[in-house]
């Protein structure tokens, strides 16, 4: 028996045996870890002797994350568990932090390149591969915690980041589930070249490429590890044909990756990024930590979607219920669209909403059954009373459009098509609202929480979603999730939030004649040299994984031909689903923008400085649900019901600000059928209108509950 399994037996006889005699008995055997930070020695793998740096948080359990922290090549581990100090009490995570020192572990080799070859070039046993160590050390931790832990995390940062990603190509490691290789300096890549920079050569065989590729591997990035003159940064042939910097050779690593799977062999390997970060483990450990808590947490629960289906069932069973349905039905004539006619024709543009929700108010507030107030910018809330607690479900629909004041909204009608600017978007979901609101009225159905129906201000362009961003801002209203009707497909379910950031940047300088002034800075050349920066960049960050976008839109600036302009304006639109490329994409901008300032007032010959100004056109967050939220599977279980297959999507509209709060959201059709929004000719069709404010009935009372005394006798 090898010494490593002598441990492993070792170490399960003693915690077994805790069971059955007193504490005293199992500390000798295992010898507990303190709660705290200290130091153990590992002695249990058939390598030398390891010292460890742990923090076991006082709060740590039997069930507690188990993360391994691999440092960096100055080998100082004791740095790095400190660095994890305070994620590890904030998470409650127990971290490890085995350290490779100079004197045993002397080369690169020994350590990062995980001791396969030896330094006579010769293939290794695995039992004297750095990597070997790991296993038997997770279990040493567990039988110190008496733990219950099953799996673990593997996190890396530069040389340690090296050894993580090396460590999932080619370790035996059945209980990782989770591994993030952060700035990494250079990569093993998965391609036939010889090791260490390909899979192939000497070590051809070791890797199995479908096992390394289902192991979830994240490749952490910060954003602004891009210093080609790093000491550490290798530089040489074979590693600058992956990029010139970190930043470059991870979006590399992950394109090798998979172009090697190609279209049959499933990979779970994805890059994340540290946005505004260079090479600095402090810095970069935050954005570790949702890719480090392992799969269970990332996996929806198929119960959730079975118990909305059990749900939808029940609630349709109702009586009341069903006279609600029927309700809206008989509404959606004379009722419906006369309301539709009118809010339309009220002129509604971003900041002069307030005509149109004063009708909106007084329509809500006919209704009955509602306490209906406008707040202090123009938010139309009506909240209805439920009969116990806990927070509130909110319909919203947004009062603003994106038309002028002075723009013609008479409605024209022609059979069952109605045309006006706004009148899908999203005159239509004020109606639905309304509609939802009438039903649950007639029919006395009450919820356990309270319902509130919202309009909002500021939903459009300019808007930037001020009038969620009010309501949210807010501790009293309390709302558990928030369903938004603006949407003009009937199974079109948005669960996901495309954010945006928009800027204005303009650069300003003296100015002066083209010849006599050459020399001077030059805000165009400073404009055309920042935009270089960022694009070349910020491609790789949408070359895969979830979609980001950016497009500089307008140019500005110049006098003549034979000027050197006081100043180059340009317009740029950031998008993404993904608040982490998002804010990557963000923070690339400025980072170019800074670095160009610098340049053009470094190189000037003549003449005043540079200057720069980011003026902020509108943000608008990007977020997604939990993966277990009820609310999505609330809404696919409605939409099903209704005979209307649902189809998840992403957009941008007020979902975006809740959702990013972590508070499950999602935007719904109005019903009908939209067309041409935001444009003059915009119509909607009155056809099959009565879904939209059907589904939006179903999921707020899943939601919110309906109470057992509804008015009817079931």
């Amino acid at each position: 028996m090898s010494l490593t399994m002598t441990y492993r037996v070792a170490c399960f006889l003693a915690c077994l045996s805790a069971s059955f005699v007193a504490a005293p008995a199992m500390a000798k055997a295992c010898d507990p870890l303190a709660a705290g930070s200290s130091q153990i020695v590992f002695s249990g793998w058939s390598g030398p002797k390891l010292p460890v740096f742990v923090h076991k948080p006082q709060t740590a359990g039997a069930d507690s994350r188990i993360v391994f922290v691999m440092h960096d090549v100055q080998r100082d581990g004791e740095r790095y568990r400190d660095e994890w100090r305070d994620l590890a009490e904030q998470h409650n995570l127990i971290v490890v932090v085995p350290t490779f020192g100079r004197e045993d572990f002397p080369t690169t080799g020994s350590y990062n390149l995980g001791n396969i070859i030896d330094k006579k070039g010769r293939k290794t046993p695995k039992a004297e591969w750095s990597f070997s160590a790991i296993e038997p050390l997770f279990d040493d931790i567990v039988c110190r915690v008496s733990g219950n832990q099953r799996g673990y995390a593997l996190y890396g940062h530069s040389a340690g980041g090296q050894f993580v990603h090396r460590y999932v190509a080619f370790a035996d490691a059945p209980r990782m589930d989770s591994a993030v290789a952060a700035n990494s300096g250079w990569y093993t890549m998965p391609d036939d070249r010889a090791f260490p920079y390909g899979w192939g050569g000497d070590v051809a065989g070791l890797v199995s490429p479908a096992k390394a590729f289902q192991r979830p591997l994240t490749i952490l990035l910060g954003t602004e590890d891009i210093d080609r003159k790093d000491p550490n940064l290798r530089v040489n042939g074979q590693a600058d044909k992956q990029g010139q910097t970190r930043f470059d050779r991870g979006h590399s690593f992950l394109a090798a990756a998979h172009k090697r799977a190609g279209v049959a062999m499933p990979i779970s390997w994805k890059i994340a990024y540290a946005p505004g970060v260079g090479h600095d483990n402090g810095q970069m450990a935050p954005f570790a930590i949702p890719h480090l808590l392992g799969a269970a947490a990332r996996a929806p629960s198929p119960q959730v979607a079975v118990k909305a289906q059990a749900d939808i069932e029940k609630l349709r069973s109702r009586k009341a219920v069903t006279a609600a349905m029927a309700t809206i039905i008989e509404l959606e004539s004379d009722w419906a669209i006369q309301r539709l006619v009118e809010l339309t024709e009220i002129p509604a543009p971003p900041f002069e909403e307030e005509k149109r929700g004063l009708a909106f108010a007084r329509m809500l507030r006919e209704i009955g059954g509602l306490d209906v107030r406008i707040d202090e910018i123009g938010n139309v809330i009506a909240r209805r009373k439920g009969t116990g607690t806990g927070s509130a479900v909110m319909l919203a629909a947004h009062l603003d459009t994106v038309f002028a004041k002075d723009v013609d909204v008479t409605v024209k009608r022609d059979g069952d098509r109605f045309t006006a600017p706004g009148i899908g978007d999203n005159s239509r979901g004020l109606v639905s609202l309304l509609l939802v609101a009438r039903a649950l009225e007639r029919h006395a159905i009450y919820t356990e929480r309270d319902i509130l129906f919202v309009g909002t201000v500021g939903e459009e362009g300019t808007g930037d979603l001020r009038g969620m961003r009010h309501i949210f801002s807010k501790p009293d209203h309390a709302i558990g999730s928030v369903i938004a009707i603006d949407g003009g497909e009937m199974g079109r379910l948005i669960d996901t939030a495309v954010g945006s950031n928009r800027y204005r940047v303009k650069f300003t300088g003296p100015g002066g004649h083209s010849y006599g002034a050459f020399g001077t800075v030059n805000p165009h050349h400073a404009t055309a040299r920042a935009i270089t920066r960022f694009l070349d960049r910020a491609e790789p960050v949408t070359a895969s994984g979830s979609k980001a976008t950016y497009s500089v839109a307008l140019l500005e600036g110049g006098l003549g031909i034979n000027v050197i302009p006081t100043d180059s304006a340009f317009e740029i639109d950031l998008r993404s689903s993904d608040a982490n490329r998002l804010a990557a994409l963000d923070a690339i901008l400025r980072s170019a923008i800074g670095a160009t300032l610098a340049s053009e007032n470094a190189g000037k010959k003549q003449g005043g400085l540079l200057a720069v100004e980011i003026k902020d056109l509108g943000k608008r967050p990007a977020g997604t649900n939990a993966a277990n939220a009820p609310l999505v599977s609330n809404a696919e279980a409605a939409l099903s019901s209704l005979g209307v297959e649902p189809s998840r999507n992403a957009s941008s509209t007020d979902a975006n600000l809740p959702m990013s709060l972590g508070i499950p959201s999602i935007t719904i059709s109005r019903g009908g059928i939209s067309e041409r929004s935001h444009s003059n000719d915009e119509y909607w069709i009155a056809k099959d209108p009565h879904f939209g404010p059907q589904a939006a009935l179903l999921i707020s009372l899943l939601e919110a509950a309906v109470s057992n005394d509804i008015g009817d006798a079931r």
